[in-house]
């Protein structure tokens, strides 16, 4: 009872100091993924403009997360505190991804009128769209603003009870104060949002293509105008290839990740991989072709301008090119560099291009602020 009492009275104190402006507005990101935690910490310089001071990457076992269901929490929970204690973060005021079967990110449109009646709008569309019960789910909503038809634009995100309690146990028990729950794909895409900003306001009416390829799963994004306006989870992912080769090679994980990016002085994979390789890639891109489809057909959307590109993926021989082909357009992978400083006395500059590939969705967490 008394522990109960201790842990009630110290969230009511840190409510007060949140409520007050009390704490630091600068969170700790903590990206968990299906094969590691990153995290990431931020300075914001001005208005647009920020610096990575401390980042750390600590690799997860084998299956510690499938999907969005936690399965070896203990070594997931050592990870996150790892990763803090290696980069000397002493801040512990965080903010988190999350992803999986059990979230959801989708634009809605609305009539529109006052507050409460936005409101009760959004929440009923929404009803209709969220594959889980809305009653059992954390739902929150941004309001982009009025659309050419009179209506009103929103992006709604939701996840299941369970998940976010699930993961922010988790992320408490590594001794840290979670925050601010989002999920993967909107960090992405804040990210991409202030990475392009000034292209996509010159530019409007184009649409612009985001592939997020993590391990087990891919995001695929639409932002157009500055605005958020698809995004698709697909069941697809690098471990695909990963597996395969793993399989016809008989290696371990580790040295079929390897194999998978070795080349020789020419830039060539050998011939057994690259066989193996083209086979993984024709039902990857199937997928991609499959759902990218699928957008247009629903959308109408015939301004696909620009495809960018984050995950370690990226970096498999031949993929770049093939993923071009198929989408028609040539990929650019995303460099958060070009809007963030580094702070050269903590971070090495040989990590910088593997924070690039794989720090994304961290640095896009790591630019929200608490009094946002």
């Amino acid at each position: 009872m008394a522990t109960n009492l201790k842990k009630i009275y110290e969230a009511y104190v840190e409510r007060m100091r949140d409520m007050l402006n009390l704490n630091p507005p600068e969170l700790v990101a903590i990206d968990i993924g299906l094969t590691a935690v990153k995290v990431a910490e931020l300075l914001q310089i001005k208005k647009g403009r920020f610096k990575l001071v401390k980042y750390s990457q600590v690799p997860l076992p084998e299956l510690a997360l499938i999907d969005d269901e936690i399965q070896k929490e203990e070594d997931i929970i050592d990870a996150i505190k790892t990763a803090l204690e290696s980069s000397n973060i002493s801040n512990r005021n965080v903010v988190s991804s999350i992803f999986g079967k059990n979230t959801i990110v989708r634009r809605i449109q609305v009539a529109g009128g006052d507050e409460s009646e936005l409101e009760d709008q959004i929440l009923w569309e929404a009803e209709q769209y969220i594959p889980f019960n809305i009653d059992d789910s954390e739902v929150s909503f941004d309001i982009i603003g009025e659309n050419q038809g009179g209506g009103i634009d929103t992006v709604v995100a939701a996840a299941t009870h369970s998940v976010v309690d699930n993961f922010k146990s988790m992320l408490e028990a590594a001794g840290t104060k979670v925050k601010i729950m989002e999920l993967a794909s909107t960090a992405l895409s804040n990210l991409c949002l202030e990475l392009y900003k000034k292209e996509m306001d010159e530019d409007e009416d184009a649409s612009w293509l985001v592939f997020d390829f993590g391990a087990q799963k891919t995001n695929m994004i639409i932002l157009r105008g500055g605005k958020f306006i698809f995004s698709k989870e697909i069941a697809i992912g690098g471990v695909m290839l990963t597996e395969e080769i793993q399989r016809q090679m008989a290696v371990n994980y580790y040295e079929a990740e390897d194999l998978k990016i070795t080349t020789d002085g020419r830039g060539n994979l050998p011939e057994d991989i690259l066989k193996i390789v083209e086979e993984v890639n024709e039902n990857f891109f199937a997928e991609i072709k499959k759902t990218l489809d699928f957008y247009i057909s629903a959308s109408q959307d015939d301004m696909l301008s620009y495809c960018l590109v984050t995950g370690g993926a990226t970096l498999a021989v031949g993929f770049l090119d093939g993923l071009g082909e198929i989408v028609g357009i040539e990929p650019t992978v995303i460099n958060p560099f070009e809007i963030v400083e580094i702070d050269k006395k903590n971070i090495p500059e040989d990590r910088i291009d593997d924070i690039a590939c794989y720090g994304a969705v961290a640095i896009g967490l790591g630019m929200r602020q608490l009094n946002d």
